[in-house]
């Protein structure tokens, strides 16, 4: 009996030292100045999701219900692989990011390398050549190698030739140059308990933002999004860890105390308070609500931009929008719910704690009545009709709110759902998510306790472990096109080097 304890004790040893070796192994591909790096435990993640059968990959018929139905998404194309890719279940996989060939990679470790081939060759359309040492395949914007028991996905920054492309995931791959094991902060970070962890160096993600030609057209739109992309952030940590009831979400801003992140928010915010969910339906698909000192906040630059843009509107700039944002003392809050009939068409509700919420109704009203736009008042509101839609305005308490929706509401409000309260209660920032799955429902709950620390928490009604309801949730998500958000060719490093050269480092 002593031997066979013995046994199994030497063979788990055996086990765990193998995978560490396959982790170190990878972690030394990724280079030091890496934007950003994740590492995924698949281990974890296929137990608590139930993707296994003993040693094979399974997906269950919920799941690969949900696959069939949106097969071009990233996440539902690699699911449909993973059975017979041939990967290493006992290892991690890791991600990162960089600004020079490849500005996203994949490293994942493989226990047979011939399926891993046949699998990638089926989906890119492509047979395996081999360049500098590698066997690989270069498809668009993605370039796929293979060496070692290690399989390597990058989508490069730039179109550029096979030649090079290889040259320089060969260079990773050989994992000679200065790597992520040397940065210790990052080490940590990636190597703690859970099923993924992230470190993002804000400087690089910030660098990397400013080439995209998506967060141009965001910032365009939505400048405030800028008081966190070109805040003195230095990095920001998230880790994922995951139950059988629930999936939970810690996120970290490394800011200085003295840093002016942390001056403006902590002047900019108010306090939270859950009032205004007895205005939104409980049917939105979306809620996002942020605490404000209305005062403070229409001086920042961003919102003078916002401001600005809006006074230039005609008809509706004629609003003077900045006088009623400097009444808000408390929170903004946005519901939104996708309508089920027609295609692109959105229900929604605003609504806002005010010091002044009658004000905001009657200035909304005078503006309806200068354009001829006489409205009811029915139930204490006034009511507008705008295109399939009526709009609702009111106050209730110190809430002031307006709501467009194109249906009579009879659902409850979500002040309904104590969970909510209690997020959106105790976080000056919030946001709650709502998926479908099956025939019940995920929600996502996530806020900002404080300003450099958040929590989020994934729970489902399916009769299903949380973790498979969030891969069938994800599944849902598309990705952007090949070359759709491409670097600019000036922004693109010439020389290849160590593959790390001339970058900062995170540290």
């Amino acid at each position: 009996m002593k031997k066979l304890y013995l046994l199994v004790t030497l063979l788990s040893l055996l086990l765990t030292t193998a995978c560490s070796n396959v982790n170190e192994n990878l972690e030394q591909m990724i280079p030091a100045d890496a934007t950003g790096v994740v590492s995924i435990n698949m281990p974890e993640i296929l137990k608590k999701a139930q993707l296994q059968d003993g040693d094979r990959i399974v997906l269950p018929a919920g799941l690969q219900a949900v696959i069939d139905e949106n097969d071009a998404a990233p996440l539902c194309q690699l699911l449909t692989d993973l059975p017979v890719m041939g990967i290493d279940t006992k290892s991690k996989a890791y991600a990162f990011f960089t600004l020079k060939t490849f500005g996203r990679v994949l490293l994942v470790p493989l226990a047979d390398e011939s399926a891993a081939k046949k699998t990638i060759a089926q989906r890119a359309g492509s047979d395996f050549t081999t360049v500098e040492g590698l066997d690989c395949i270069y498809v668009e914007d993605l370039f796929y190698a293979i060496n070692n028991k290690t399989l390597f996905i990058g989508m490069v920054n730039k179109a550029l030739e096979r030649e090079k492309v290889a040259h320089a995931a060969s260079i990773i791959m050989q994992g000679k140059s200065r790597n992520i094991t040397e940065v210790n902060e990052v080490k940590e970070c990636i190597d703690a308990d859970g099923a993924v962890n992230a470190y993002f160096q804000l400087e690089g993600i910030r660098a990397l933002l400013k080439r995209s030609k998506t967060y141009k057209d965001i910032a365009q739109r939505m400048p405030l999004v800028e008081v966190f992309t070109e805040s003195d952030i230095k990095a920001v940590t998230c880790a994922i860890k995951m139950e059988d009831d629930s999936v939970s979400m810690n996120t970290h801003f490394i800011a200085d105390a003295n840093s002016d992140y942390l001056k403006l928010m902590n002047t900019m915010m108010a306090k939270p308070d859950a009032e205004f969910l007895k205005i939104i339906p409980n049917s939105m698909d979306y809620i996002m609500a942020m605490s404000v000192n209305g005062e403070q906040f229409t001086q920042l630059a961003q919102i003078k931009q916002l401001l600005k843009a809006f006074a230039n509107l005609p008809y509706i700039g004629s609003i003077d929008l900045a006088k009623m944002l400097a009444t808000i003392d408390g929170p903004v809050a946005v519901g939104l719910a996708s309508d089920p009939h027609l295609e692109g068409e959105w229900n929604a509700v605003i609504a806002a704690r005010s010091i002044n919420p009658d004000d905001i109704v009657n200035t909304i009203g005078k503006f309806a009545l200068a354009l001829g736009q006489a409205p009811e008042l029915y139930d204490n509101e006034f009511v507008y009709q705008y295109d399939n839609k009526m709009i609702r305005v009111g106050s209730t308490g110190s809430v002031f709110y307006l709501k467009m929706l194109n249906y009579e509401q009879t659902e409850a409000n979500a002040s309904d759902d104590a969970s909510l309260v209690k997020v959106f209660d105790e976080n000056p920032f919030a946001v709650a998510m709502r998926a479908r799955v099956g025939n019940d429902h995920a929600d996502l709950h996530f806020g900002l306790t404080d300003m450099i620390n958040g929590r989020g928490l994934f729970t489902t009604t399916a009769d299903m472990p949380a973790a498979l309801a969030l891969l069938q949730a994800l599944c849902g998500i598309k990705g952007p096109k090949a070359f759709d958000d491409m670097l600019e060719e000036e922004d693109i490093p010439t020389g290849l080097g160590d593959a790390i050269d001339g970058f900062h480092e995170l540290n």
